[in-house]
């Protein structure tokens, strides 16, 4: 009988042990890091669809988020300034006013594609970005 009152005791005692100690908290696991930021800068070969024809060219993208960008696109039909350009998330938007076009571009890696729309007609535009660009 002493056996059991001992073991009994000893058993009253670990569980009261335990029952004051709660178990440590683990830290939550630490938030993974923010993907960096798309950088379109960079020069890009081009072809441009309209009307059935296609115009190669290369279109050139300078600056930062910070300062903004801007570019420049050259074609077989001749060159023009991007103005207003505003990149949201992997989408460009930008005016070429030489040309009275507006454009809509969409990043996917080193490569674009979008539409081109103004007083000329409607326009496709695919680029792809130069290596070590």
């Amino acid at each position: 009988m002493r056996k059991r009152f001992l073991l009994a005791a000893a058993l009253g005692f670990f569980l009261t042990a335990c029952a004051g100690n709660p178990a440590p908290e683990v830290p939550p696991p630490a938030p993974e890091p923010e993907p960096a930021a798309f950088d379109p800068t960079g020069t890009y070969d081009i072809v441009v669809t309209a009307q059935g024809m296609e115009i190669g060219g290369v279109m050139t993208i300078e600056g930062s988020a910070a300062e903004g960008y801007k570019g420049y696109i050259d074609t077989e039909m001749g060159g023009a300034a991007l103005l207003n350009v505003v990149l949201g998330g992997l989408t460009m938007t930008f005016e070429i006013p030489d040309a009275g076009m507006v454009a809509e571009i969409i990043f996917e890696g080193d490569e674009f594609s979008g539409d081109m729309s103004g007083g000329m007609g409607d326009a496709t535009i695919q680029g792809v970005k130069r290596s070590g660009d």
